[in-house]
């Protein structure tokens, strides 16, 4: 038995794309298994060629309203489609919002930001983070025994070239040091690392810098790059091939966000700088489960402790390996299947 299911994302130049990419790898697994997908939020300009297979239909909105309205627009879409299936990937749906979707019998699954803690009444409660447990939110539950708790990397969503991709050589020399913080708004941490680590790592040390076209910083790197010595730091906007960029590298600069697990999965040794306060969270349970260090919130990190860190990891190949072994074990890439099977869970059940 197939059906639909709403997809309502958040996503800009200061939320980041991450969202979206889960949205769009959630509608992939679907249309594999005969389901079909109606995005809701994102604008027009970030439509990409794969999205008209991907979603059957893409519902932007230019303007959110207050809660009630875009809690109308969902279930707008539901009865249109004839589903009660939705994923809201969208730090802003709040206890009044939940309260409708709940009255309307609306099965959705919610991604949430754990530094805003609310009463929460989903059927599915998802955050990949390694911080999160389900003993910390049961205060924050409407209905403990009806809300499911899916916490942990096991539950992150990853694009198909991570899920399938070959083990890199754990400890080898580090040659080149991946810097991204997502693609949007990276808030000066690119800045701050290309200023305080090129050319300062080792003659054999290369910077590679990876940023989306929507950083509204990109012409500012790429001027920074460009009057650098060669192979001090180069520069990438939108890699077609990011999966093979990252396994590439031997040591990740990154944010908490999805760039994490994508990482782990390569066995990419890791240290964090938090973009927002709702990576901290994330960025300390990567630190306690693998060793990652985390330096700080970008702003706030000074310019001779980013560099100690990152220069101590670089010499210590035992330390590296150590971290690359634990990330790799904790994100198997089935976390797509995952998330899509339990938000059926009562459709499979049935039939």
């Amino acid at each position: 038995m197939t059906g639909t299911v709403i997809f309502r994302c958040n996503v800009s130049a200061s939320v980041g794309v991450g969202h979206l990419m889960r949205c769009r790898e959630m509608a992939r697994y679907l249309g594999g298994i005969g389901w079909r997908s109606v995005l809701l939020g994102p604008p027009d300009n970030l439509r990409q060629s794969v999205d008209e297979r991907l979603f059957a239909a893409w519902h932007p909105v230019e303007v959110r309203g207050p809660s009630d309205e875009d809690a109308a627009r969902v279930l707008t879409l539901c009865e249109a489609h004839g589903t009660h299936y939705a994923v809201m990937d969208d730090y802003r749906v709040d206890p009044g919002y939940q309260e409708i979707l709940r009255a309307a019998g609306v099965r959705w699954l919610q991604q949430f930001d754990t530094s805003r803690p609310w009463m929460f009444q989903p059927d599915l409660l998802v955050n990949a983070s390694p911080y999160e447990r389900r003993e910390q939110y049961l205060p924050w539950l409407v209905e403990p025994e009806r809300t499911r708790t899916l916490f942990g990397p096991a539950y992150a969503v990853l694009r198909p070239a991570f899920s399938g991709i070959a083990a890199r050589a754990d400890g080898r020399p580090v040659r080149r040091v991946l810097v991204a913080f997502g693609g949007g708004d990276d808030r000066g941490a690119i800045d701050q690392a290309l200023r305080v680590l090129a050319g300062r790592l080792g003659p054999e040390v290369t910077l590679v810098i990876v940023s989306g076209a929507g950083n509204p910083r990109c012409e500012q790197i790429a001027d920074v790059v460009s009057a650098l010595p060669d192979g001090e730091a180069e520069f990438h906007v939108n890699p077609p091939d990011m999966a093979g960029l990252m396994r590439g590298c031997d040591l990740a600069l990154i944010g908490g966000g999805t760039m994490s697990y994508e990482a782990a999965i390569c066995g990419l040794p890791m240290v964090f700088v938090g973009l927002a306060p709702n990576q901290e969270r994330s960025c300390r349970g990567w630190q306690n489960l693998t060793g990652a260090p985390f330096v700080g919130l970008v702003g706030t990190v000074p310019d001779e402790w980013l560099y100690e860190t990152v220069s101590n990891l670089v010499e210590d190949d035992d330390r590296r390996r150590a971290m690359a072994v634990k990330g790799r074990s904790l994100v198997d890439g089935e976390g797509t299947r995952r998330l899509v099977e339990a938000l059926l869970e009562r459709e499979r059940e049935t039939t």
